[in-house]
């Protein structure tokens, strides 16, 4: 059974059902036991971002996801994600292995920011780099392939010094130079919540193709863009 279903009162509601919340037309239901994200935001809020979104004669289903919910409305499944379910992902991202770094950003994200924040000549930037790819193989349990990843590292610090594209030189080892590359463009940040804070927004502006499956993506709330009042809602290859 979903941790939230869509219906009227006239349903009878089963046992371990327990909440109602009227939002005009829509009646929401909620399981006692389930009724908040691991951000612990509760399910309705997701809900009334939804509403806005779908409409509140729309029947949809939904259900908690990690720190979002997934909403079902028979048509496509969709995440909802408050902008700091979206901040604590990424976040995530550049702990342990950083893998992640390289999965769920594009490397254009890097090329935007590199050009706005990173103001030194190339052979010290090279020496920044180089830190940063110190670090990562810090969070590598194995050194299995660090030889090798630094042969492709001093390719692309090379190609780079000559005159090449950062990224292009990358893509040697994509893998690991591009999130090399990341933790380069986070270092100059004094407070690293700037940092994720501009990925957000630079995600949800530039790169909405990038998040979920690039069919859908909408943000709901003010003009104004305050952060805490925000959330996106896009479709996604997920089961319901």
């Amino acid at each position: 059974m979903p941790d939230l279903l869509s219906g009227s009162l006239a349903n009878v509601l089963p046992a371990d059902l327990s909440f109602a919340l009227d939002l005009g037309a829509l009646f929401l239901i909620f399981r006692r036991d389930r009724w908040a994200t691991a951000g612990k935001r509760q399910l309705s809020d997701y809900m009334q971002a939804f509403a806005h979104f779908g409409g509140l004669q729309k029947v949809f289903h939904t259900r908690s996801f990690g720190r979002h919910a997934l909403v079902n409305d028979s048509v496509h499944v969709y995440k909802v994600s408050h902008f700091n379910d979206l901040l604590a992902d990424y976040k995530s991202y550049f702990k342990a292995d950083y893998k992640q770094i390289y999965t769920g950003f594009p490397a254009e994200l890097w090329a935007v920011l590199l050009s706005e924040k990173i103001q030194v000549e190339k052979d010290d930037l090279v020496i920044e780099l180089y830190q940063s790819w110190k670090i990562y193989w810090q969070g590598h349990p194995s050194s299995k392939g660090k030889d090798e990843s630094l042969l492709h590292f001093n390719a692309m610090a090379a190609a780079f010094q000559a005159g090449g594209d950062l990224l292009e030189t990358a893509q040697a080892d994509a893998q690991t130079l591009i999130p090399v590359i990341a933790l380069t463009v986070k270092h100059p940040y004094t407070n690293s919540a700037d940092f994720f804070v501009e990925c957000v927004h630079l995600m949800t502006q530039k790169y909405v193709d990038q998040i979920g499956d690039g069919l859908i993506f909408v943000k709901v709330g003010p003009e104004a863009y305050p952060d805490d009042q925000t959330y996106f809602i896009y479709t996604v290859d997920e089961e319901f």
